[in-house]
Order: structure tokens, then sequence, then C-alpha cells
């Protein structure tokens, strides 16, 4: 009997494993998806300078710089859907400059701010703390983020109070 009882206990051990290592499978796309709605959404309530668009009709685009994590969910998450009279488009790229032509760029890890200086793109990271515009965080299972509006200012961006109210923090214009 105990080693039937042994087998049972490691049957056991063995399916709760397969099943928690599928539960936290099954978490991270929905992590990403709840990320990428939010990318689309961020771009409701962000002014871009004019001289930031190639023409007055010129797509939203929003850039995945290096590593990509969306795979399809961001690509779905903006098709048909039109911002300030503009569709937002999706461009992945291994690294970004000025002439990139992002008005959002989303990196998973820390970006080198100091190559987008002066360049009007919402920086957006997956980095608690970090020194994107938006830094994603993850707080009691659940997707949120913080707002830097005074990097924000720097880049030429507007952030709407309606943003900023729902962040989990802001660092205000004008805060040092």
């Amino acid at each position: 009997m105990p080693a039937v009882m042994r087998t049972c206990w490691q049957l056991i051990a063995a399916l709760w494993l397969l099943f928690s290592a599928a539960a936290a499978d099954a978490a991270e796309p929905l992590e990403y998806s709840v990320k990428a709605a939010y990318l689309a959404k961020f771009a409701i309530y962000v002014d871009w300078p004019p001289a930031s668009f190639t023409a007055p009709g010129a797509p939203i685009v929003l850039c995945v710089v290096g590593e990509d994590p969306f795979g399809n969910l961001l690509d779905e998450a903006v098709a048909g859907q039109t911002v300030q009279g503009r569709s937002l488009a999706v461009k992945r790229l291994k690294t970004m400059n000025r002439e990139s032509g992002c008005h959002i760029a989303y990196y998973a890890g820390e970006p080198k701010m100091e190559a987008l200086k002066g360049i009007p793109v919402l920086v957006v990271t997956d980095v608690q703390g970090g020194a994107g515009i938006i830094n994603f965080v993850l707080r009691d299972n659940r997707v949120r983020f913080t707002v830097d509006d005074e990097t924000a200012a720097q880049h030429g961006l507007g952030i709407s109070s309606k943003l900023l109210n729902v962040a989990l923090a802001v660092r205000a214009r004008g805060a040092h």
C-alpha cells in the first residue's frame, strides 16, 4: 500500500505542477493583451506636435523596439482603430532614432532615453520605476502604469489629465 500511496502523491504533485505552469503561461498572454490594449488607448490621451507627422492624415505609429513580447496581440488591438482622425500602425524595430517615425515606442527593457532626447515620442516601458514616460507596473496581478509628465513635456508631448488621473503615480511637470 505505501508504494501505491507514494505513486498517487507523485501523480498529484505532477498534475499540480502541470496545471500551475499552464496557468502561469495563460497569465502572460493576458498580461500582454492588456498592455497591447493600453498602448492602443494611450494615443487617445496624448497630443503630439503637428510637425511629428509626415502629413495631415498620417497614422500614429506605434513601434515595438527590441524584444517583442506581443506576437499578434498588438496588431489585433490597433486593427481598424482611429485616434484624432488618424489610423494606428504598428512597426517593429531593432533600434529607434529620429528617422524611425514612431509616435509611441514600447521597450520591454530600459530605453536609452539620451538617444531619444528631443524626439516627440511617447516612450513606454515594462520597467517599474524605469526611464520611460509611461512605465507598466504589475500590482495585485493587474497591469497598471506610472506617468512621468515632466519627461513628456521635455519630449514636446501633452498628456491629458484623464490619463494622469488613472495612473498609479505621476511625476508632475516642474517636479525635480
